[in-house]
Formats: structure tokens, sequence, C-alpha cells
């Protein structure tokens, strides 16, 4: 009986340790080909993102570009898989290099172009003038600086000087100095009685004792001062670019209003200021932005009337809708309160 035990036991037995032998060579290789491809997923994962350049014109360093510095310096850009290239120049030449498709946007708003985006519609400007003038009757005479040529500043400067009383083209002689941070310049060496400033440069000037003579957030009409503008064919062609610019504009804005002290400390370590300074000129800007990222035709219409008549332009047909697009910020804000 024993005999027989064993000899029907054994091929039994064989078997059972060769189907054992086989499932563990089946699960090591499993537990291999698992090891391989969740290595090969934390490589990948390791992998950067590769970035698309994009280049961005402003005319200035300004604070009211304070959006767009927080969505740089927290990463916001590329994790829209943006490597932006921001390029201070004069306002005339970033809307030459984005006519001829050397810039893929800028911040200015000019006709001919397609707005997308409006950072703000109210005027962040203010006419400062040296500890020596005071008033209307003792800036007769002098001159005064304005950024750009013939843009936002410009017309801003005009209709500050005849708030004062002033006839802008007999009373006072108006340059340009192409930007604030020149105008600034400009003011503090005495070249100028008087220049158009925004935040941070007016409470500069002002603490070191010169006069803010008009405020524009009180007097100045609505009128488009920033924004996202690019080529028609960039809002045609390349939509999705153009969808990650805006989140990221957007995304920006929304980082410097939740993370005050973020800003601020960015506003005090990029223009070299102190703690009191920095806020004052973030809370001066703060209140000018635009959440909705659009504005009303009749202020569009008036941009459009205004630069006509810069280029001595008597009768046109244009309309809002030629110049801008409000439909791809329309998306994107739906998408973002999803």
């Amino acid at each position: 009986m024993g005999a027989i035990g064993t000899s029907d036991e054994t091929p039994f037995l064989e078997k059972r340790t060769q189907m054992t032998s086989i499932r563990m060579i089946c699960l090591f290789f499993s537990i291999a080909w698992l090891t391989a491809v969740s290595a090969l997923a934390q490589d990948k994962a390791k992998t950067p993102r590769k970035l698309e350049a994009i280049t961005l014109g402003v005319s200035a360093k300004h604070v009211l570009n304070l959006p767009i510095y927080c969505a740089q310096r927290y990463g916001i850009f590329e994790s829209e898989g943006i490597d932006l290239r921001l390029i201070t120049a004069k306002t005339s030449t970033t809307i030459a290099a984005l006519v001829t498709g050397e810039m893929d946007y800028i911040t200015a708003f000019n006709s001919g172009l397609a707005a997308v985006y409006v950072t703000t519609d109210k005027s962040l400007l203010y006419l400062i003038s040296r500890p020596d003038i005071a008033d209307a009757k003792t800036l007769r005479g002098g001159i005064i600086g304005h950024g750009g040529t013939r843009g936002a500043h410009y017309h801003a400067t005009v209709a500050m000087v005849k708030h004062l009383g002033l006839d802008p083209e007999k009373d006072v002689q108006l340059i340009s100095t192409i930007d604030v941070t020149q105008g600034m310049t400009a003011l503090l060496s005495g070249r100028v009685a008087a220049t158009t400033l925004s935040p941070p440069y007016d409470s500069m000037a002002v603490r070191k004792g010169y006069n803010r003579l008009v405020s524009g957030p009180d007097v100045l009409a609505k009128f488009i001062e920033n924004g996202l503008v690019t080529r028609k064919a960039k809002f045609r062609d390349n939509p999705d670019q153009v969808r990650r610019m805006l989140r990221a504009f957007l995304r920006g804005l929304q980082y410097s209003l939740d993370h005050p002290n973020d800003a601020i400390g960015l506003v005090q370590k990029e223009w070299n200021l102190d703690r009191e300074a920095a806020r004052i000129a973030y809370e001066a800007v703060v209140p000018t932005y635009n959440l909705k990222g659009e504005t009303s035709d009749e202020i569009v219409a008036a941009s459009i009337k205004r630069a006509l008549q810069d280029a001595k332009i008597a009768q046109s047909d244009f309309t809002p809708k030629d110049f801008v697009n409000w439909s791809l910020i329309r998306d994107v804000q739906r998408e973002m309160k999803r």
C-alpha cells in the first residue's frame, strides 16, 4: 500500500511543484513589469514640460502690470506651458513689432489689432509737479512730460492740463519722455515743470516733496489703459495659445488680489521701495483692475475715435467689433468658475 501510495502521489507533487514555480515566475515578471512601468511614469513626471516661448511687449515697468509680474514670479505662466519673454520698449516699437509678427502680444490698445482682454479701463495716472509749482498759475509756460507719443499718457496729460484750466497747446509745452521712468528722471532733474506718472513713481515723487497737481482717477473719463492685444491672425489661427495667455493673466490677477503680502513684497523688491511705499502703490492699483476682462462698446468707441483723430482720419466706418473680441475671455472666465 505504501509503495502504491508513493507511486501515485509523486507525479501529483511534481506537477504541483512545477505549477508553483510557474506562478512564481509569472509573479516575478509581473512585479518587474509594474516596477518598470512605475519607474517610467516617475521619469516622465520628472521630465520638464516643454514650454512655448511667447513674447509680450509692455511700454514700461509699472505697477499696473503687477498681475503679469506675479504670474511670472510664481510660476503661473509655466503652468500654462508658457515661457514668457517680457520685453519693455516704447509703445510705438511694440506695436510695430506686433504688426510685423516679431512679437506675439502687447499690452497697449491700438486700432487695427485685436484686443482680447482689458486689464483696466480706469486711469491710474497723476500729474506731478516740482515743489515750487503748486497750481495752474505757476505751471503756466512750463514744460510737461508724458510717456509715449500720442497714446494714453498723452491724452491723459492733455485732459489733466485742461482740468487745471490751461490750454495744452498755448499755455504749456508738452514733450514725450518715452516712459514713466524717464519722466520721473526728467522731473527730478528739473528738466520739466511737471510730468504724468503712474504708481509707484507718483508716490515716490510726492514723498520727496513734489506736488500731485491732478489725480487722474478722480477726473479722467474711462478709457482702455491696458490689456492683452494681438494680431487678428493669432486669434484665428492659434486660439489655444491665446486661451492659455488669458488664463495666465486672470490667474496672475487673482493671485495678486488673494495674496496681498506677496504682491506688496514683489512691488517692494522690484522697485526698491520701503514696505509702506509698496503698500501705497499696491492699494492704488487694485481698485482699477477690471475683473471681468472686457469693457463696454462706448469705451472702445471712444478709444477708436481718439486713435482716428491722432491719425488725422476724419471719417470711418469702424465699429468696436472691428477691434475687440471678447469671446475667448468669456469662455475662459466660464471655465475658471467651474
